[in-house]
């Protein structure tokens, strides 16, 4: 059910590891563990939903792929982070973020100035560096990077918000297919979880992208923020 869950609304709004991921710090799974385990449910629904969206006939394929490269090169040292950070350090830095992702939610989608009216034909050295730093992000920590890739988005293609979660899924897709590798082998993904975690994510991801095409995600996006801060508290606490 968590799957199904954390699959629909990272779909739709992004940021639903904030829920998932110290629901299972607080259930007992270590953090660093967590952080593996949590992607595979997110990687399964973010195919269901990118395939979805392509079919809608949102997806600008010619802007993900030029925005792969960079993503996926962040990605590689984002995992390498990710598989030697400690357990202590991880749980509190997860805290803190978590706080920051709930206010960043709040800002709208363009909260640095008014985007292009269209995508540069290609990456300038700022597009490069940006979803070098998004792919970096997502790798290592991954919580809230689906507002991160809005924002990124939005300012760099000037497209609406079902073109940008298009984008999004598709850039999502390859990402965590690197960064759940490697976590992988190196011992931090629950195997058993994380196939419960992906056979929900099929639900998700497919209800996610039926839910966007139809509906606006604001509701959700306001339930995140309240429950994300609550649980950053929790984890602080512990």
């Amino acid at each position: 059910m968590l799957g199904v869950v954390v699959t629909f609304i990272n779909n739709i709004a992004g940021g639903a590891s904030t829920l998932s991921l110290p629901i299972m710090i607080l259930l007992g799974l270590p953090p660093t563990v967590a952080n593996g385990t949590n992607r595979l449910g997110i990687l399964i629904g973010a195919i269901s939903s990118a395939l979805n969206m392509k079919r809608y006939g949102y997806l600008r394929l010619d802007i993900a792929k030029a925005l792969l490269a960079p993503t996926l090169a962040g990605a590689l040292l984002g995992t390498l982070l990710a598989v030697t950070i400690d357990d202590s350090h991880f749980q509190g830095l997860l805290a803190v973020v978590m706080v920051i992702v709930a206010i960043m939610s709040s800002l709208g989608t363009d909260p640095f100035g008014k985007p292009p009216e269209a995508p540069p034909a290609k990456p300038g050295i700022k597009g490069v560096l940006g979803f070098l730093a998004v792919g970096l992000y997502g790798g290592f920590l991954q919580v809230g990077v689906g507002f991160i890739q809005i924002f990124a988005l939005r300012k760099y293609t000037g497209f609406d918000l079902k073109q940008v979660n298009a984008i999004k899924n598709f850039l999502t897709v390859w990402f965590l297919l690197l960064s759940s590798a490697g976590l992988f082998f190196a011992g931090k993904v629950v195997f058993e979880l994380a196939i419960c975690m992906g056979l929900g994510g099929v639900l998700g991801g497919y209800l996610g992208s039926k839910f966007q095409h139809k509906h606006n995600q604001t509701w959700i996006k306001r339930i995140i923020q309240v429950a994300s801060i609550g649980l950053a508290v929790k984890l602080i606490i512990s």
